[in-house]
Order: C-alpha cells, then structure tokens, then sequence
C-alpha cells in the first residue's frame, strides 16, 4: 500500500508498472528526467521508493520532487543495466551520480624520457605505454607520488629489485631505461604485476618486522593502489574475447554476442534450434565488420564494466567464449536447463 500523498493520477501509473526487467524514469512538475533506475522487477523497485520512509535526505527531496514516471520493459536485466547507462550519459538527471563522469576518466601514462617524472597521469593517451581508462582519479595519482620513493625498479634474475628512498633518488640514463622497461611488463603483464605485489607485500612484512612502521606503512599505501589497478585490469574477462551469451525467458530465448566487452548483436527467439544460433552468429559477425563503435574509449569503460559484471555474476545465463569450435546441440541443451530470467 502507498503511503505517501502523491495524485492519485501517479498512482495509478505506479501500480501498472509490471513485476519486469526495465528502466524507470522519475520526471518532476516540468516533465524533466530527475533520476533514472534500473531493476529486475520495475514494480517492486519502484513502489519502494513510495513505500518507506527513506533514510536520506537525497531521496526524501527526490521523491517529493516526482510528479510522473516513465518505465521501459527489456527482456532481460542485462539490457536494463545497458539502458540505464545509456540514458544516464545521454540526459545526466540531477538525481544520478554514477555514469555521468566518464570524461574524467584517466590515463596511466609511462613517459618516453623524463627521469623526474617516469609515471604521469593524464586525461588522454599520450603514447603506446598509456594504461586505463581508470575511474578513480585519487588512487592514479597518489600511486604516482608513491613510486617515486622506490626509483629505479630493476628486473632482477628471479624477481624485480627495488629499495626504498625517503627522499627520491634522481636516475641517470641507463637506470631510467631500466626502471621505464620494468614499469612497462608490470603495468602490462598480469603475471609481472602479480610477482611485483608479492615483494612489494614481502618487503612490507620485513619492515614490519624490524619495527619501520613508517616504510611497512608505505609499502602498505603502495600495494593497495597496485591492488585497484591489478584488479580493475583482471576483471575484464572479455577484453580481445568473442562471446556468445544467452539467457532463458519465459517466452523464449534471448542471444547476444559480445567483441572485447561491446555488445555488437542481439535477437529474441519464442523457439530455439541449430540452425538459429548458426543464422544469428553469421549475421553478427557479418555486422561485427561493420561494427563502428562510437561511444568512445571511456564512455565503454561504463557498458563494459556492467557486460563483465553480469557475466561473472548471473548463473542464469549461458557464456561461450567463441575461441573454439562449439557444438550447438549441447548448447541449446544447456539454455533450456537455465533458470528464466523473470
């Protein structure tokens, strides 16, 4: 029951919201976007936020602030959280915080020759060693403060060698060259990274047990924001990845098919045979060729964060990398086992 004092015209719309997948629209008295959501079942969602008293203050003046609400149904939560992200970028409502900053996003940049600076952070790409997009502006640039105290890092015979410097040491040629070619395979190789966090946590241990509180402590701060980018790097399990994905409907069956974490084709189906998924793979490959994808390089960050999110997450759904030959049979076998999506 709603119990808040809202028109009954508002009502009304409230309760046809259907128990779907979808996006919903809160619009105030002059018909403008104010918040856009998403969820597995609009009228649940939705009926919440009139429902209960809401903790912040946020919500309170949002939902005073209603006067109208839109709703999209999709077919699946996956294109509800695209949609979303899509809108959010498109008509950046008051209410909304997330999304709407994808221009700020940054860059790790290895420079060519400046010793005093080795690492940089920048809002675009510089040269061929320029790692993200990244979100987080405070972890890049404190991690580039940190590094400085362990110039040069050198390759050694079984690990990489660094010590750490109070002050900064300045580097000569042949010691830059060496730390910019140990950065590069760290910053760009997971296993160069993963062995790197293992000294610097071992060297944290070792200072730790000496009582240096004050190096444990940075080797701490140093780990941390390794960690952020190690893991923003590693989550991406679609990055140069082909994919076929489908999920159970209760009328069907819906396919999409993915190139480095871009959605590039989708198509419900009420039926599935062999010959379907065969027909819609030619069709999407065939467009993938065509494919322009023009949301730019961190814009995508966003859909590609939310593709990579629900393939890791959703067990209701079918993901086939499409690296190998696959048989279809046992495919469509395994769709029709899945659980609905709704």
């Amino acid at each position: 029951m709603i119990i808040l004092n809202i028109p009954k015209e508002l009502v009304d719309k409230i309760k046809s919201i259907p128990e779907r997948p979808g996006i919903y629209q809160m619009k105030d008295s002059q018909g403008n976007i104010i918040y856009i959501g998403k969820s597995k079942s609009l009228s649940k969602r939705v009926r919440s936020y009139f429902q209960t008293k809401a903790n912040f203050n946020k919500i309170k003046q949002m939902v005073f602030n209603i006067h109208d609400i839109d709703f999209i149904v999709t077919d699946t939560h996956l294109e509800a959280q695209l949609l979303e992200c899509c809108l959010i970028k498109k008509y950046r409502p008051i209410y909304n915080s997330q999304f709407k900053n994808d221009k700020k996003y940054l860059y790790l940049i290895i420079e060519d020759d400046n010793s005093f600076n080795p690492l940089s952070v920048n809002l675009e790409r510089k040269n061929v060693y320029s790692f993200g997009p990244y979100r987080s502006r405070n972890i890049l640039v404190n991690l580039v403060k940190l590094f400085h105290k362990i110039y040069p890092i050198k390759k050694g015979l079984y690990s990489y060698e660094f010590n750490y410097h109070p002050l900064p040491l300045s580097m000569k040629k042949d010691d830059f060259e060496e730390n910019k070619k140990a950065i590069v395979e760290i910053l760009s190789q997971g296993e160069s990274m993963e062995e790197f966090l293992f000294k610097i946590k071992a060297k944290m241990g070792e200072a730790s047990s000496l009582l240096q509180f004050e190096r444990a402590s940075y080797y701490r701060d140093l780990l941390s924001s390794l960690k952020y980018l190690y893991h923003s790097n590693k989550m991406d399990i679609t990055k140069d990845k082909k994919i076929l994905v489908g999920e159970r409907l209760d009328d069907g069956y819906k396919l999409f098919y993915i190139v480095d974490g871009n959605l590039v084709w989708k198509k419900k189906f009420h039926r599935i045979h062999t010959k379907d998924i065969e027909d819609f793979l030619s069709k999407a490959k065939k467009f993938e060729n065509y494919y322009v994808y023009n949301k730019g390089e961190k814009s995508a960050l966003d859909f590609k964060a939310i593709i990579n999110r629900e393939l890791r997450t959703n067990s209701s759904m079918l993901v086939e990398y499409l690296n190998k030959e696959v048989d279809l049979n046992l495919l469509i076998n395994f769709l029709k086992t899945l659980k609905t999506t709704n």
